[in-house]
């Protein structure tokens, strides 16, 4: 039990970053609509609206391994003021967004399966791989969105989809399948 308590431990980080990281996208929305990036805000709610299905997934993964009841208020404490504090341009939010999701995927979520795979917990593991996944499509989104930004491109208002089982984010059209989880495209709900 004591090695399955690391994969725990390590949901409980993941939910602590997902809920920090969709609270801050939901300020970085804000700040984007206020800067005159509509279009920009609707993708960090969007993606926020993918972090909060990241919770989700591993708050289920914990529910099933332990076989307890959760309560996210107990796992996650979110530093409004700390936040607020970060919140910068939009130019600069979006930096800070790649530089998050780059981390999550190529560190966090890597050594987080990397545990739970070694531990036979192969839940957590795939719990963790949605996430990785999706973190992925978030980061390249915010990269294609500083780069227009950067060329003072034209922003087009386009919908925004996001999978509700991986939160992979899809812009606009829906996919027949998820290229993340496999899932069919009545997954995919409009942001």
């Amino acid at each position: 039990m004591f090695f399955i308590s690391v994969v725990i431990e390590n949901l409980k980080e993941a939910i602590i970053g997902e809920s920090n990281a969709k609270r801050k996208y939901e300020l970085f929305a804000e700040k984007a609509l206020n800067d005159g990036f509509p279009e920009i805000a609707h993708l960090f709610k969007a993606i926020s609206i993918a972090e909060s299905i990241h919770i989700k997934n591993h708050l289920k993964a914990i529910e099933e391994i332990t076989k307890k009841s959760v309560d996210l208020n107990a796992i996650v404490n979110i530093e409004e003021k700390i936040l607020k504090k970060q919140v910068r341009n939009t130019r600069n939010n979006l930096i800070q967004a790649i530089a998050g999701e780059t981390f999550e995927f190529k560190k966090i979520y890597k050594g987080f399966m990397k545990n739970a795979k070694k531990n036979d917990v192969y839940l957590a593991e795939f719990s963790f791989d949605l996430a990785r996944m999706a973190e992925i499509v978030h980061s390249k989104l915010y990269i294609r969105f500083l780069k227009k930004l950067d060329k003072e491109e034209h922003f087009e208002d386009i919908d925004i989809y996001v999978c509700r089982i991986c939160g992979n984010v899809e812009l606009k059209k829906i996919p027949k399948i998820c290229s993340n989880c496999e899932h069919d495209q009545k997954f995919f709900m409009k942001a």
